[in-house]
């Protein structure tokens, strides 16, 4: 997985399975794929509560029922992937996104058209201060008016959980917030959930996102647990115009204490790290550009066309 990059290979028969193909390379390029999505039969019945079986991503069959999943858990308060035109305001603080709550974030970026995209990165464990929210680290498909989005990751967010990492969803239709983990989602597994803790370690997991046979897949260390239908929006949102990986910070005042990633700074070369990234079926190369708010709290540094360093110890 570290250093990998997948291609998906097939026969062109109905039975097909994903193929994951671990090419050594010293540059960070995007291997251009037909991917699965370019095997997409007709569009399958998404009436709500109509069930009916359908192929994931890895080849295998799943029952799914399509129509709104609610959660019994109130919507966690949850900022947009950052703006790519940020300007970085050292000493500025942590900018003011939604009532009573200030957002840090510091990653990379890339605008470019593609089925979905994946990355590495590691799994930490910064402490969440009190009167803080979370602390995550997150990849985010987004379309090229950053309207429709869709997020997966790792996040401490006692507010909703407790100290410990744990995996995450969410996503964004016409610009709104849906709610962590439940909201639309169709699962398909039955040992990856959202919300499952996830243990800390400096070896990456891999997260991904693919749009394939007209529904929006997640994967975690290459199982393909579930996915938001593409009825959520229409059938109109079937692209990424723009991906993101990054830290995230949501705290209680501008100056937080808070710790992103583990705690150490995107230049020093013991910070946490997003790896690997990469795109499905495009051609595009892979060339990040990093993204931080305040760089006095937290900062990004991209150190290689596929790969950067994030975190900071925040305010104390």
């Amino acid at each position: 997985m570290n250093g990998g990059y997948f291609t998906h290979i097939y026969s062109g028969r109905p039975e097909v399975k994903r193929s994951l193909v671990t090419l050594a390379v010293a540059v960070a390029i995007c291997v251009p794929t037909a991917g699965l999505s370019a095997l997409a039969s007709a569009a399958p019945n998404t009436t709500p509560g109509y069930a009916q079986p359908v192929r994931s991503p890895d080849g295998k069959l799943a029952k799914a029922t399509y129509g709104k999943q609610t959660s019994s858990r109130p919507h966690g308060s949850k900022a947009r992937p950052p703006s790519t035109a940020l300007t970085n305001t050292a000493g500025g603080g942590c900018p003011l996104r939604t009532a009573g709550q200030y957002f840090c974030h510091a990653g990379a970026y890339q605008y470019v058209t593609a089925d979905g995209a994946y990355m590495s990165t590691t799994v930490e464990s910064p402490l969440v201060e009190s009167g803080d929210f979370h602390s995550l680290a997150e990849m985010a498909v987004q379309s090229s008016d950053q309207q429709q989005i869709i997020e997966i990751g790792w996040t401490i967010d006692p507010t909703q959980f407790d100290q410990t990492p744990r995996l995450f969803i969410y996503h964004w239709v016409n610009g709104v917030g849906t709610c962590y983990n439940t909201c639309d989602f169709v699962s398909n597994s039955s040992t990856v959930t959202p919300g499952m803790a996830l243990t800390p370690s400096s070896t990456p997991v891999q997260f991904g996102i693919e749009y394939y046979q007209g529904n929006w897949w997640y994967s975690y260390n290459g199982t393909w647990f579930g996915y938001i239908p593409g009825s959520v929006w229409g059938g109109t949102y079937t692209q990424s115009g723009l991906i993101q990986e990054f830290g995230e910070v949501s705290a209680g005042s501008a100056q937080p204490c808070t710790d992103m990633g583990n705690g150490s700074f995107g230049s020093d070369p013991a910070a946490a790290t997003v790896s690997d990234v990469g795109y499905y079926n495009t051609t595009t190369t892979v060339n990040l550009s990093s993204n931080v708010d305040d760089s006095t709290l937290y900062d990004s540094q991209v150190t290689s066309p596929n790969s950067f360093g994030y975190g900071g110890p925040g305010a104390c």
